[in-house]
């Protein structure tokens, strides 16, 4: 993987890659790229890994290259580890192809929700198998919470919108999972509720899209599994990255050891602001967006939110590695 500079002063142009959480796994996303050096070693060190932490599920690389692989939703309800684990391998994978491919090069990565494990991993603060050790312990304390049926649904609302329809709709424990766009707004909590608060925004007119998920991140539910996930990273070296890390939870970048641990758990009970994050790093100098994940989902949000700004998804399918050059070209010239 080609690691890129520091990112250049006197307000030269900036470019980052965005990591995707919760909707980058795909079926067979990877099938194209099976025989690219840094793709197949991804892919084999993170089954190699989690097979050696005791992982018995189906090896990620064949989910992500094979044929008849399952859908996210079965994945999810059959086997949520392998789902995570081939969440996390489709991005890292990608991103050694785009960091490799992309000129002028790749400045920071900015994560989203449980993709900041991947963006840690390619800005080299943590190491892939640190990164499958840790998804291993989270899928541990998840099983071990006990926690009631919870969920994520996206809205087409505004964050007052939302703010509005909560405060008025008698829903205590449904909250604001992320502020994506101007006009996407995440909910998460326990269904029953989650499913109130759509029937309230469907009848005031907005659209609602429940999203493929384990639990309600971004949620007061998993302080617990937050709080026991923050003490097994407070054991974990954390290398300096190679490249800025931001994350959609913050606005500011993680530079020290213990900003980087912070952002490695926020995914699981702290709120994202990623529209807020994209303007911060609009004002930062950071002009071009480039989308890791197999689908146009981040690269989507941030046209919205920063219309004047540079934004693709190389790595979106069916692609090959003279596809993603096509696209970076044609992106970045």
């Amino acid at each position: 993987m080609r690691h890129a500079a520091p990112a250049p002063t006197g307000g030269a142009p900036r470019t980052v890659l965005m990591c995707p959480g919760q909707g980058a796994y795909l079926p067979g996303a990877l099938s194209h790229l099976r025989d690219v050096p840094s793709v197949s070693g991804t892919l084999r060190r993170v089954d190699a890994h989690s097979t050696a932490l005791g992982g018995t599920g189906t090896p990620v690389a064949r989910l992500l290259t094979g044929v008849g692989a399952p859908g996210p939703d079965q994945l999810l309800l059959a086997d949520p580890l392998a789902f995570d684990l081939a969440t996390y391998a489709a991005v890292v994978a990608s991103a050694t192809v785009l960091l490799d491919l992309a000129t002028p090069p790749v400045h920071a990565v900015l994560g989203h929700s449980v993709g900041d494990l991947a963006a840690l991993t390619v800005a080299g603060a943590i190491t892939l198998e640190q990164g499958v050790r840790l998804l291993h312990v989270r899928d541990r304390l998840l099983r071990d919470a006990a926690l009631p049926a919870a969920g994520l649904l996206a809205t087409d609302m505004t964050a007052d919108q939302a703010a509005d329809l909560l405060r008025t709709g008698g829903l205590p424990q449904v909250r604001i999972a992320a502020h994506n766009a101007p006009a996407q707004t995440v909910l998460a909590g326990p269904d029953d509720q989650l499913a109130a608060a759509g029937r309230t925004a469907r009848a005031l007119g907005h659209r609602t899209t429940g999203l493929t998920s384990r639990t309600a991140y971004h949620h007061p539910l998993l302080a617990d599994v937050h709080r026991a996930f923050r003490r097994l990273l407070r054991a974990q070296p954390v290398a300096p990255p190679t490249l800025a890390v931001y994350t959609a939870t913050d606005a500011r970048p993680a530079r020290t050891p213990a900003q980087l641990r912070t952002a490695a758990a926020a995914h699981l009970t702290e709120p994202v602001a990623f529209h807020h994050t994209l303007r911060a790093m609009r004002l930062a100098g950071f002009t071009t967006y480039l989308d890791s994940g197999p689908r146009a989902l981040l690269s989507t949000l941030a046209k919205a939110g920063l219309p004047d700004c540079t934004t693709a998804a190389p790595a979106r399918t069916p692609v090959d590695v003279e596809r993603i050059r096509h696209r970076l070209t044609a992106s970045l010239r």
